[in-house]
């Protein structure tokens, strides 16, 4: 036994347009939150790449500094 084929009738097709009909406003809505996102992750790369460069400074500070020690160890015992 075939399924009937359902009829495409205007009642239907009205009832198609109206579940459809908040799509546009949800997809834009979903468009402006990714582009909140973008520029939230955008600034939160550029704070941690500064981050990254003062931690680099740092870590060239205190190897100058124990390089330093060092040098004024070795000139004290000899």
């Amino acid at each position: 036994m075939a399924k009937p084929v359902a009829q495409w009738t205007d009642a239907r097709l009205d009832d198609l347009a109206a579940a459809l009909a908040p799509v546009p406003a949800e997809v834009a809505a979903l468009r402006a939150s990714v582009d909140y996102l973008s520029d939230e992750n955008r600034a939160l790369r550029a704070e941690l790449a500064a981050m990254e460069r003062q931690l680099l400074q740092v870590a060239w500070g205190l190897a100058a500094a124990l390089i330093g020690a060092a040098a004024a160890l070795v000139a004290a015992l000899l």
